[in-house]
């Protein structure tokens, strides 16, 4: 006889341990939804309040867009959620062909993700009558008894395009790639892995779950689509912070809030973000970039510039570095990028790009004006000199754009530099001052993309070199001695 993952999360001997608190009376009923299990007059009202819907659904749901704000839980109901799909749900070795591994897929947003989601199931998995129904816990999965398996793993078409999954879950499904281009954009994941769940007897298990963001991509179609419309067999779920997780204090809403009213809005409101748009489409990066260059060797005759994003490393940020030169035609070249991932010594990273500048015959760098107070002296100490930059991130960002869009731009080949442009949001704010900024989720970062910006924009700034001809000096001289006005020096400039 099998159990249903609303009645898996009562019990506390199976996946009910960590869902005991009263404020998760939500999420079992979120689970009842799915399980098809009837809903008390109070779980009802939550139902039309979250889905928009005015009739309660008349079975199992098999399909659930799941959007709600942070703090809620959402990645320990997926974990839970994951685990009975695979271990509870049906004795998958009779339904499955011979030899075939019934496979639960839980996708994160990065491998950052991917890691709490496998420390949410292992938690789990302490249980003791789950822990009984596992054969093999290693690190690509954990395997049941059953013949079912749990693979945990990010958001790439090609980890979930022609698997035989009994269930697809992801999580902070908003903040994945949303561009139509990338061969692992949203919509790209999604379709990839539906196939797979075709010959499912029950048809298979997906749930997209996240936080919301912008007006873009899978999640917001999902939400148009099937919000408040009573016909369509999946549904959508959306609901605010303080909804899902009653505990959670308002004065942790109203401190956001007070910070940040559109950021907030979303994060713990649900609230879809009118003030966000991509900043740089990727097929204008990619037109940029030289692939197969992965770095330029120093010239002799060439003058370089650096730019460093700097961090401690100790939480996401990498430690990045870039130069660049400027051609005879103007064109911003990027020569050199790294970057160094957490965790590090700021002080070894430092020596060591010290000796790459040096190669390059660079003696001083620029950086944020944050990084100043406490990172110039270690760039000191390796004979280097550390000059905070009069333009912030933003300003960066934005005065590389039109170079970018204009064809002025060479870039390296380097997978992470074109994720990290791509993936930068443009806000305009109240106050109709403009940022540029990662996507703010917790696995978001744009170190490489800031150094690469802030070496172009710097090399650009510089006076471009001069070409004297014969012909040009004898041009020259004869305009000096008739030049009587401005606007003679700027005819001739423009020879």
């Amino acid at each position: 006889m099998t159990i249903t993952l609303a009645a898996a999360m009562r019990d506390v001997n199976l996946l009910g341990a960590p869902f005991q608190a009263p404020s998760f009376w939500t999420w079992h009923t979120v689970a009842k939804v799915i399980s098809g299990e009837p809903l008390d007059e109070r779980e009802a009202a939550l139902f039309r309040e979250c889905t928009g819907r005015t009739e309660l659904p008349k079975g199992p749901v098999s399909d659930l867009t799941l959007l709600g704000g942070r703090r809620t839980g959402k990645d320990r109901f997926m974990s839970a959620t994951a685990i009975f799909r695979a271990a509870l749900a049906a004795k998958w070795q009779e339904i499955m062909s011979a030899g075939e591994m019934a496979t639960v897929i839980l996708l994160g947003a990065d491998k950052k993700q991917a890691r709490i989601l496998r420390r949410y199931c292992q938690g789990l998995l302490e249980a003791p009558m789950i822990k009984a129904l596992v054969s093999r816990d290693t690190d690509e999965q954990i395997e049941f008894k059953n013949g079912a398996a749990l693979e945990i793993t990010t958001n790439d078409a090609a980890l979930v395009r022609g698997r035989s999954a009994i269930a697809v879950l992801g999580t902070e499904v908003c903040f994945w790639q949303t561009d139509a281009a990338s061969s692992s954009s949203d919509e790209e994941v999604v379709a990839a892995a539906e196939p797979g769940m075709a010959m499912i007897p029950d048809g298979g298990l997906m749930i997209m779950a996240s936080s919301v963001h912008r007006k873009k991509g899978y999640m917001y179609r999902r939400w148009k689509e099937l919000h408040g419309n009573n016909e369509a067999e999946a549904i959508c779920w959306l609901a605010p912070s303080r909804t899902m997780n009653p505990a959670l204090p308002e004065k942790v809403v109203a401190k956001a809030m007070s910070k940040d009213p559109q950021r907030a809005g979303a994060e713990f409101g649900s609230q879809w973000r009118d003030d966000v748009s991509d900043f740089i489409p990727r097929e204008v990066v990619e037109a940029a970039t030289d692939f197969g260059v992965r770095e330029r060797a120093p010239l002799p005759d060439m003058d370089y510039v650096a730019f460093t994003d700097a961090a401690g490393g100790t939480g996401k940020d990498a430690f990045s570095l870039a130069i660049a030169h400027r051609e005879r035609d103007g064109t911003a070249v990027l020569d050199f990028l790294r970057e160094r991932k957490p965790r590090f010594i700021p002080a070894a990273v430092v020596k060591e790009y010290a000796a790459i500048l040096k190669l390059y015959r660079i003696t001083s760098i620029r950086g944020d004006r944050y990084s100043a107070g406490w990172n110039a002296d270690e760039w000191a100490r390796a004979g280097i000199k550390y000059e905070a930059s009069e333009l912030t991130k933003s300003e960066l960002y934005l005065a590389a754009l039109p170079m970018l869009l204009s064809g002025q731009v060479r870039l390296l080949d380097n997978q992470t530099l074109r994720d990290q442009f791509v993936g930068l949001e443009r806000r305009v704010h109240s106050t109709g001052r403009e940022s540029v900024d990662d996507n703010g989720s917790a696995s978001a970062n744009d170190d490489s993309a800031n150094a690469c910006a802030g070496a172009i924009v710097q090399i650009s700034s510089a006076a471009a070199p001069l070409i004297i001809t014969s012909e040009f000096a004898a041009e020259f001289a004869a305009l000096t001695r008739n030049m009587n006005s401005r606007s003679n020096l700027n005819a001739m400039k423009g020879h």
